[in-house]
């Protein structure tokens, strides 16, 4: 997993030097990374794109500074194995382990902790980044600085990251986790707001109904005489049926989990939406199926299938950035416009310099929501319910994180993001004629065809292999 600093320079000149030809041509290019966490459906040619899917080793980890030289490709689980040897940790993890660090840089990504740390990318100290005509530069917020901030949440429309400096804190073995139950939209988002006010390192709460739901606030603990639960084997209950089933019985109930455990509670599953795969097959969803299908269901495979399958226009699968004082009128929109449980709500604290980042928003508190869930009804209605929920964020001050899909028109994106600055960032840095600019990036622009057999074939025969 560790890297020598000279093989590093050594690879990020190979990628220098095809920048440089892209550039030389006024061509356009795509970046490979290996793997990715979008929706939309991608394609690769041959001759129009950079593979930098090597760059995927750390280089350096500092105890003593507490921070992490760290490639972009290194994904979510491994990052955190080699840091937690160290008793350190990021400060935001991602809860699927195939996310990799400069995919939850640019992608926007936070998780239970990002109501006290911010999104990943808030704990980044510094890139090294290569740009369109091929120059390596440094970036931070004392070099590059505007670069630098624009980086996050760009998609790779402003240059290539090829590594990154980031923070870490001192960690635990342990999470002591404490359930809450809440029944209703107003007593969740009221709690959540009360408790991230707080010193709790992790807070995020699942509605399962509108009466219905679980506020869960973490710390970082040693064993303490409490149940203790794990999420990682094929014999554990997924985590959201764990949640439930606690909310049900206890007001307030208390346990202990597994650091590892904790951060991928939700990989198994994909959060809920591997159920999808027991409806759409109608096979019974009980502990013995989900046993035997184990395989299917962490997150790596289950986004191969969704890529294989041609599937995602069949779901809605999106995450919605609301401010605090919206947050509740949002949520009473998706139960009456989708009716889709559970629903996922995570904190989050506003951005301040990152402008296309889904927590820039002006409020003291973002809360995200994520609605993942089937739709039915014909191709058309489901374009037409995006716009409308695309529509009702905007209304409501909001944004969405654009990992998915997005169906805005070209006016109704740039009324939202600031274009002026965007554009004045990739003239200076040489990112117009070579990297397609966020919009394009995001824009979902065709029906994808379905192939569910062949898909599913690609993703069992996958789910085998070891990941590397």
């Amino acid at each position: 997993m560790m890297k020598s600093l000279k093989q590093h320079i050594a690879d990020v000149q190979n990628i220098q030097k095809q920048m440089e030809e892209f550039f030389a041509y006024d061509q356009k290019v795509k970046i490979y990374h290996g793997t990715t966490n979008s929706t939309r459906a991608q394609k690769f040619e041959k001759g129009k794109y950079i593979d930098v899917s090597n760059l995927d080793h750390i280089i350096e980890i500092n105890t003593a500074q507490q921070y992490i030289l760290v490639e972009p490709n290194v994904p979510m689980d491994k990052l955190v194995e080699e840091t937690l040897r160290c008793g350190l940790v990021p400060p935001v993890v991602m809860e699927f382990p195939g996310i990799t660090v400069g995919g939850g840089i640019q992608g926007g990504a936070g998780e239970s902790s990002s109501c006290k740390y911010g999104l990943f990318h808030d704990a980044s100290l510094e890139y090294e980044m290569v740009l369109g005509n091929g120059e390596i530069i440094m970036t931070s917020p004392s070099q590059n600085e505007d670069l630098f901030y624009s980086t996050a949440c760009s998609y790779g429309s402003l240059g290539i990251i090829t590594l990154v400096k980031l923070r870490l804190i001192p960690s635990k073995k342990f999470i002591h986790l404490t359930y809450y139950s809440v029944g209703s939209f107003d007593e969740a988002i009221n709690f959540l707001s009360e408790k991230c006010s707080g010193s709790a390192n992790f807070i995020d709460g699942i509605m399962f109904a509108k009466d219905h739901g679980t506020i869960m606030i973490g710390d970082f603990s040693d064993k303490k005489e409490l149940p203790v639960s794990t999420f990682g084997k094929p014999a554990d209950e997924w985590f959201y049926l764990h949640a439930n089933k606690i909310s049900k019985q206890y007001k307030k109930y208390e346990e202990i989990i597994p650091i590892r455990d904790y951060l991928f509670r939700y990989d198994i599953g994909g959060f809920w939406v591997g159920r999808y795969f027991f409806t759409f097959f109608k096979i019974p969803f009980i502990k013995i199926t989900a046993y035997i299908f184990y395989r299917l269901f962490n997150t790596r495979t289950l986004y191969r299938l969704l890529h294989s399958t041609n599937i995602s226009q069949q779901y809605f699968v999106q995450d919605l950035s609301l401010p605090s004082n919206s947050a509740l009128e949002f949520l009473q929109f998706i139960d009456k416009k989708l009716h889709i449980y559970p629903l996922w709500l995570c904190p989050l604290r506003p951005g301040k310099n990152d402008k296309l980042s889904p927590n820039y928003i002006d409020t003291n508190l973002v809360i995200n929501v994520g609605v993942w869930g089937e739709l039915k009804g014909s191709y058309d209605q489901f374009i037409k319910i995006n716009h409308e929920v695309e529509k009702e964020v905007y209304d409501l001050h909001g944004r969405k994180v654009l990992y998915a899909h997005s169906y805005y028109s070209r006016e109704q994106f740039w009324n939202i993001y600031d274009y002026k600055w965007y554009k004045e960032i990739r003239d200076k840095y040489f990112a117009n004629s070579v990297f397609p600019d966020i919009y394009e990036k995001i824009k979902v622009t065709k029906r994808y065809k379905r192939s569910i057999l062949s898909g599913l074939w690609q993703a069992w025969r996958s789910s085998k292999l070891p990941i590397e």
